[in-house]
């Protein structure tokens, strides 16, 4: 992860304008918890993330503080702008980048110092903690993007929010409207419909993908919505955006999209929360598509 990235996440939750001004606040709870203050710089439900919620903090921690040992709920991106951090992985890899630019990966069981200037990237499910064994307080600023209601953080022995899903299907192209434009041909823009079943708990599911794309050289962002529909007749509908990436020779391309759930009917009216597209196509656009569809659901009865 590169400083010209961290730097535009941040600049993006700030120009989202969703909350300008800052707000201190103190963490509650144990004693071992206290001597953590976070300061809420900003946040925003970016329209190119569906379903997940960007936060800007800056969290300070005073000298013999420690925060719990937790998780996150998505993808956060840290900075040391004072002090020094005591950090430890329980579980999984963190990837840091020092602040001569040098990069490293942590992985569990380990324990690292991180100083003004060093950088960190927290997948999701990565659980950690950090501690101020130092004089001074830590001051860290942090990038956090996050499924859309889940907590800045999730202690270890909480589960996360909502409720797993996994659809599975391969899509075939029923209508479509493609245009090739470019001196080369080489661009490609409309929409698709795609649709097939799948099998959830023994039951079948149909599957509706409307797509939109903007090739170059079939690859290119992609965005649209996908309805499932049950065996009893509910249905749920999200939203998604992404990327294409094809192969250099064409012959394969591959899809990643976070998906937003826009809500549904039956046990699904209330549903929200996000999800994961991921894809492969082996032949040319319009073909078959292998799709599947790892959702967290929450508010469903």
């Amino acid at each position: 992860m590169t400083r010209g990235f961290v730097a535009l996440v941040f600049l993006g939750v700030l120009g989202a304008g969703a909350s300008a001004a800052a707000q201190t606040t103190t963490t509650s709870g144990s004693s071992s918890n206290s001597g953590i203050t976070r300061a809420d710089l900003g946040s925003a439900l970016p329209a190119n993330a569906p379903g997940q919620q960007l936060y800007l903090q800056r969290v300070t921690i005073a000298p013999g503080a420690k925060l719990p040992q937790h998780f996150h709920q998505g993808t956060q991106v840290a900075r040391i702008l004072g002090g020094v951090l005591t950090y430890d992985v329980a579980s999984v890899t963190a990837n840091v980048t020092r602040a001569n630019g040098t990069t490293e990966t942590v992985s569990a069981p380990a324990t690292v110092k991180l100083r003004k200037g060093d950088g960190l990237v927290e997948t999701q499910g990565l659980v950690h903690h950090g501690s101020n064994a130092g004089k001074v307080p830590v001051v860290i600023e942090i990038a956090s993007l996050l499924q859309a209601g889940a907590p800045l953080s999730t202690p270890v022995g909480q589960s996360a929010t909502g409720t797993p899903l996994q659809v599975t299907a391969d899509l075939d192209s029923q209508s479509r409207t493609l245009h090739t434009v470019g001196a080369d041909g080489s661009m490609t823009y409309g929409w698709n419909q795609l649709v097939g079943s799948a099998t959830v708990d023994g039951q079948p599911v149909g599957v509706e993908l409307l797509g939109n794309v903007n090739y170059v050289k079939g690859s290119g962002p992609i965005f649209g919505f996908v309805t499932l529909t049950f065996a009893d007749g509910s249905t749920l509908g999200m939203q998604f955006q992404g990327a294409a990436t094809a192969t250099a020779n064409g012959d394969e391309t591959s899809f990643a999209a976070t998906l937003g759930v826009i809500g549904g009917t039956g046990p699904y009216a209330s549903a929200t929360w996000t999800g994961i597209f991921t894809g492969s196509r082996q032949a040319a656009l319009g073909t078959t598509v292998a799709a599947t569809f790892d959702l967290t659901i929450a508010g469903a009865s």
